[in-house]
């Protein structure tokens, strides 16, 4: 899609190309907020170095750039928002549990600052750009990101690295903890094997940063990352090979390798964990109680509808029990799928997985019919995101930049904004 060049008087201020570039700028520079990049200094004791006037600054500026965008190409953002119905109810129930919250200004100050900043650069992205165009914004996003944590874990330890125990000296870049860094390096990875191997004219430039990208996981000290990129590269790898596979066999082969790397996972990035308690009960670090304790009593008490945005974790009479296992109350369930049930109940957890296995139906069929790297983009985030969630938060908790991009290809998926997408590129 292009924009209209910008005239005063009949003369021309901005030509479509410039106003396309200012846009893309503009779009990476927001996602860069989501992935934490102005956050950066914040450890589990410390803040960010960036006053925090200075973000509320940032964030709502660039909220309302955002929505002047939108309102800019009003039949474009309406189309967009309407062509996924699932993604935009799992968006509105969101949004309203404020209604059963047990603090409502608490869940308000949530929605408004997080939730709804973020759907708006989701449909900004779904409406103003094509995947292609997409991807290439989202590498970007990721290789700024990465290449500025690395900078600081080298060039600034006391702020890239971890401080206090038990993570001393593990590489966590601007984010506030080393398995963040490693999901965010894991992606970075995946995207730019993607671009140096599987882009019409490959890349061959990425091929550098992905051979940083690989040496500073090994040496984060991230066990987490190193297994999520291994296995971030081996479904790249599988995906790419569908026409090994019948066309009634590409959703169930990919599915079952999906289902299969997922435990995977969860056993290879805890096998210290697991070989030290193969005389008790293994806990993950404690997760497994945590689990435990979420799934068989703190989510039937509420069960449908969840407590509402943001507050189970910061409520004092919600999370007793947790200190019978743990120092301190935990910051989340390490997750994603848990804590959000624990915000929206089950009722907002069906319509996140109604979204995400129906964008993931249509990833495939894109990646089974199209060659081209962007293509196979969505699919694989769809997978990762599965991944990373496991044994982390990374889905509608707080600001996430893996949740603007799994809503925006929720809705850059829906056939409707697909042939519309295809006719303006043509």
């Amino acid at each position: 899609m292009q924009s209209p060049r910008i005239t005063l008087n009949g003369n021309t201020l901005l030509s479509a190309d410039q106003v396309n570039f200012a846009e893309e700028c503009f779009a990476v520079f927001y996602m860069l907020f989501f992935a934490g990049l102005f956050g950066f200094g914040s450890d589990l004791s410390t803040s960010p170095i960036i006053p925090e006037s200075v973000l509320t600054l940032l964030r709502y500026s660039t909220y309302a750039v955002t929505l002047f965008l939108l309102f800019l190409r009003p039949s474009e953002t309406m189309k967009t928002a309407l062509s996924n119905k699932w993604a935009l109810g799992l968006i509105s129930i969101i949004s309203i549990s404020f209604l059963w919250s047990s603090d409502i200004q608490t869940t308000i100050d949530a929605i408004w600052k997080e939730i709804l900043p973020m759907f708006c650069l989701s449909l900004y992205l779904a409406s103003r750009f094509t995947l292609k165009q997409q991807f290439k914004l989202v590498v970007w996003a990721l290789l700024i990101v990465f290449l500025f944590s690395v900078a600081l874990a080298i060039g600034m330890p006391s702020i890239g690295r971890h401080t206090v125990e038990p993570f001393a000296g593990s590489w966590k870049g601007v984010f506030s903890q080393k398995n963040q860094f490693g999901a965010h390096s894991a992606m970075t990875l995946v995207s730019l094997y993607i671009l140096a191997n599987y882009a019409e004219k490959r890349q061959r430039w990425a091929l550098i940063f992905l051979c940083a990208c690989f040496a500073a996981v090994l040496v984060s000290s991230s066990i987490t990352a190193l297994v999520l990129s291994i296995i971030g590269l081996s479904l790249t790898i599988f995906y790419r090979r569908y026409a090994w596979l019948g066309k009634r066999s590409v959703l169930l082969g990919s599915l079952f390798i999906l289902i299969a790397t997922s435990f995977s996972y969860l056993l290879f990035s805890n096998w210290v964990d697991i070989l030290a308690s193969l005389d008790k009960d293994p806990t993950l670090s404690t997760r497994t109680l945590i689990w435990h304790l979420v799934i068989t009593s703190k989510i039937p008490a509420s069960p449908y509808l969840g407590y509402g945005r943001g507050i189970f974790w910061n409520s004092p009479s919600l999370t007793t029990g947790f200190e019978r296992f743990a120092y301190d109350i935990p910051a989340h369930a390490h997750n994603g799928f848990l804590d959000l049930i624990l915000d929206v109940g089950l009722i907002g957890f069906a319509f996140f997985c109604i979204t995400w296995f129906t964008a993931y139906v249509r990833a495939a069929k894109l990646a089974y019919s199209h060659k081209e790297a962007a293509y196979l983009w969505p699919i694989l985030f769809l997978s990762m995101l599965v991944l990373f969630n496991i044994s982390e938060s990374y889905l509608a908790r707080l600001t996430s930049l893996y949740w603007v991009l799994f809503i925006a290809i929720a809705f850059s998926l829906s056939p409707k904004v697909l042939a519309s997408k295809s006719k303006l590129s043509q």
